[in-house]
């Protein structure tokens, strides 16, 4: 099982267009993930300042399958 960051981001000028971005983050549990999330979610915003973060999880489990 594995342990995957979902930041839900949506552009600044069009609050109507969000997306989920999963940036890599390496954690062994659902707990560090919470933490160290925060800390991602911020990394990825000064990144990224077109963005504005609507929400993040952290989701355990199986990868999902990406079409």
């Amino acid at each position: 099982m594995i342990t995957t960051l979902i930041l839900v981001v949506c552009l600044s000028g069009t609050p109507s267009n969000c997306h989920e971005e999963r940036p890599p983050i390496d954690v062994a549990s659902p707990m560090a993930c919470m933490i160290q999330g925060q800390q991602m979610a911020a990394q990825w915003l000064e990144e990224h300042p077109k963005w504005r973060l609507n929400g993040w999880r952290c989701q355990y489990g199986p990868p999902e399958k990406q079409t």
